[in-house]
């Protein structure tokens, strides 16, 4: 029973898991992740507890019960159906208890979903609540959540141990009912005293394995509100689905979007309306706009996060969407803003796209970014840990690392979503540098919020509430009197001659 039970939950938390991992980012971003962490953790205990614990019981005490009945059938069978009766009614009250226990028992789960959720909050984000004082708030905010799982939990407990009491006093008051029902047969001489007695001895072995069946019927409404948590998970269908086809690695044709629009599922209005461009072959193409006029939507469309609302997008002259993941994906090297490394070593954090890479591939790549020098002062060289989500590093080290993960993966397209705006202007220039090593004989888009960075690029793309409003080269949106790209410029270049810090 123990490889069994402990066989259940690993195939249970490896199969939810494995779930998660196929789902469209759109799922992720309607649910806290606590509450995912909770699936995975509490729910998959329940139903495991569950399961274990009723496995026995249910192969063994029905065979039991069915062989006591027809022992009682054959000694009397007018006082057997009255038991039956008896434990028909008692059945029904523990199945009315049952609907209230499975309703405590789910929102108890989401509880214990949000506890997890607001602890992860303040561990990711301890140092934005230190910064703001906030410790105490953050205290209170946890207190508030447990507080409520324990008045529910009292309350469960409350409802799910009273099923016993009344299972026993039903049955006491059965067994002196068929006592008096017994010694009445008895002197009419319908049955003999030693009949009563093995009937009553029966009746006595037949309320164990009923008592048990009912507590187990209690414990199977909890188990059964965790089910149903893990169940929506396995039930969920991703909204951006895989193609059969394999993508070419080599793109010498250009990307196209053709008349795309795209709505996020709990937005009011379209983030891209009817856009229409192409991407050439090795070419540097930097997007720029305001902040919410598409530029990272865009390029999430193309690494198919998600799917178009309308319109397509071509690569080797075929839909995006009848590409595998797989294949589609090993064309971008993506470097965000927000730079995700795991606890683990930076040699590790560097090849994670690249699992078969030597050593000598990795420290060519950290060369390549500018991160091979710093990484050499670090306390273990390449097998320092990076914290977690890189804290033990700074801004610009963790762009670098990032940097030469994609270089490492050898991707045909890279993708650079703003991701020196976080910078100092040091660390700026070492990631700029890291960036020009990268674009050789490749295509790139480029998401950039400083304008001068991006004043080499072969063209750029001036987005503003998800249309394309311009469109060339630095010097050519510059030379458009009224022009979006051309006011931005003068901001900053402004901002800059006065000293003042743009964000």
């Amino acid at each position: 029973m123990a490889l069994v039970e402990n066989g259940m939950a690993r195939s249970i938390r490896d199969t939810v898991f494995e779930k998660l991992s196929t789902l469209s980012l759109d799922y992720y971003y309607d649910r806290r992740s606590g509450q995912l962490l909770s699936r995975l953790t509490n729910d998959v205990n329940s139903v495991n507890s569950t399961l274990s614990s009723s496995i026995m019981k249910i192969v063994g005490q029905p065979v039991q019960i069915v062989m006591i009945l027809a022992t009682m059938i054959i000694i009397n069978a007018k006082m057997t159906l009255i038991s039956i009766l008896i434990a028909a009614l008692s059945l029904y009250l523990v199945r009315m208890l049952g609907g209230t226990i499975k309703r405590m028992s789910h929102r108890l789960q989401n509880l214990q979903g949000d506890i997890l959720s607001v602890a992860q909050e303040m561990v990711s984000g301890i140092k934005v609540v230190k910064s703001f004082g906030m410790e105490r708030y953050e205290v209170r905010r946890f207190k508030k959540e447990t507080e409520q799982h324990y008045h529910g939990s009292r309350r469960l407990a409350r409802i799910r141990l009273v099923s016993s009491p009344i299972n026993e006093t039903l049955a006491t008051l059965g067994f002196i009912g068929i006592l008096w029902f017994g010694a009445t047969a008895v002197f009419a001489h319908e049955m003999t005293g030693s009949g009563v007695i093995y009937f009553l001895g029966a009746l006595v072995s037949l309320m164990q394995p009923v008592k048990s069946l009912s507590e187990l019927n209690s414990k199977l409404y909890e188990g059964s509100a965790a089910a149903e948590n893990l169940f929506a998970i396995l039930d969920a269908e991703p909204t951006v689905k895989p193609g059969t086809a394999t993508a070419p690695r080599i793109i010498d044709r250009p990307i196209v979007f053709e008349d795309v629009t795209f709505q996020y599922r709990s937005a009011t209005e379209n983030a891209i309306n009817h856009l229409g461009l192409e991407i050439f072959p090795n070419e540097v193409l930097a997007i720029v706009g305001p902040s919410g006029a598409g530029k990272t939507t865009l390029v999430d469309l193309l690494v198919r996060f998600y799917d178009p609302t309308a319109g397509k997008i071509l690569l080797g002259g075929r839909d995006i969407r009848d590409y595998d993941f797989e294949s589609l994906r090993a064309l971008f090297g993506i470097v965000t803003q927000d730079t995700l490394l795991f606890h683990d070593t930076i040699l590790n954090n560097i090849a994670y796209g690249n699992r078969d890479a030597s050593t000598d591939m990795i420290y060519e790549a950290a060369k390549a970014a500018n991160a091979h020098n710093f990484i050499l002062q670090m306390p273990d060289g390449y097998d320092t840990i990076a914290g977690d989500r890189g804290v033990r590093l700074s801004g610009g080290q963790r762009q670098r690392i990032a940097i030469a993960r994609a270089l490492l993966k050898n991707p045909p397209i890279l993708i650079f979503d703003e991701a020196t705006s976080a910078l100092d202007t040091e660390s700026e220039m070492l990631v700029q540098e890291a960036i020009q090593n990268l674009l050789h004989h490749r295509t790139a888009v480029v998401i950039a919020h400083r304008l001068s960075t991006i004043q080499q690029a072969d063209r750029i793309v001036v987005m503003d509430k998800g249309h394309i409003v311009e469109i060339g080269t630095h010097a050519e949106l510059l030379a458009i009197e009224e022009g979006l790209y051309r006011r931005l410029y003068t901001i900053q270049s402004r901002a800059r001659t006065e000293g003042v810090i743009t964000i």
